[in-house]
């Protein structure tokens, strides 16, 4: 049996709505009234319903048009999909009315006058992982095998003891634990209008603000803003979004904390490129 690609009805919220647009809206979506009002106030386009077919969607989202509300449909494929790769920017270059980048590896890849469409920037977290300077719980290992010419013995075996009582006696090694930290950095996306996908991705920590020249602030967080400016010089039809600098859950089944950042970007792009004659500041 084939997969099911499900059919999200997405919604942008438009401002505080009355009690009764509210109630209106539950019961084309036949969800509870508290619950819609919670989406209805948010502040990013949000997942209203998901359906299993085209023609159930497209009644609903009829619905919801009724009533004044923005609405996309799209699949649950396109807002899960993985990017292959994106074009990581380490340097950039400023013309006067276009903005070349560069990778680490040496690509190019240019926004030329008036390509630009869409910039979000956002915060994203970042984990690490290493071993802690603290004594851990005793392993009860089975450690890499050591040869003593008498056969084979694990490592973590106590010789000695086992020698005196002629029972094997294991010895208790202690494991550092294993500390997590998390990372909070801001990044760049900038999107033209036809792609799904940022043409150019800059992150805080990766970037070579020295490509800035005499622009170039004295801090990561101010260099950032240098940028956004200097593209929207360039570009002032280019819409700026920075809602994705807080964190809103994603109203996706299954979806993972790793996907927030990834299928919220993606709804902001439709609903933009959908009404792009809207504010181009938020």
């Amino acid at each position: 049996m084939a997969d099911i690609d499900v059919v999200y009805v997405t919604l942008a919220p438009t401002g505080a709505p009355s009690q009764g647009v509210v109630e209106a809206v539950a019961k084309i979506l036949n969800k509870d009234v508290f619950a819609m009002r919670a989406v209805l106030n948010g502040k990013i386009p949000k997942v209203a319903g998901y359906y299993p077919d085209m023609p159930t969607a497209e009644s609903v989202a009829q619905g919801l048009k009724s009533l004044g509300y923005p609405v996309i449909i799209c699949h649950d494929s396109e807002l899960r999909q993985r990017p292959a790769g994106r074009f990581n920017a380490h340097t950039l270059q400023l013309g006067e009315r276009d903005v070349s980048f560069r990778d680490k590896g040496g690509q190019t890849t240019t926004f030329e006058e008036g390509s630009l469409f869409l910039i979000i920037r956002g915060t994203i977290r970042t984990h690490t992982e290493k071993q802690g300077g603290a004594s851990g719980a005793a392993a009860d290992a089975s450690a890499t095998p050591q040869n003593t010419g008498k056969g084979i013995i694990p490592r973590n075996i106590n010789v000695a003891a086992t020698l005196m009582t002629g029972i094997p006696i294991m010895k208790k090694t202690k494991e550092k634990p294993k500390v997590q930290s998390v990372h909070y950095g801001e990044f760049l996306w900038l999107y033209n209008r036809t792609s799904l996908e940022p043409i150019v991705e800059i992150i805080q920590s990766s970037f070579d603000y020295s490509s800035l020249g005499d622009k170039k602030a004295l801090s990561s967080s101010q260099n950032m803003k240098v940028i956004v400016t200097e593209l929207k010089t360039r570009f002032p039809q280019a819409i700026l979004d920075s809602r994705l600098t807080e964190r809103f859950r994603a109203d996706v089944p299954f979806a993972t904390p790793e996907d927030e950042v990834e299928i919220n970007s993606r709804l902001i792009y439709l609903h933009h490129r959908a009404g792009s004659g809207h504010s181009t500041s938020i």
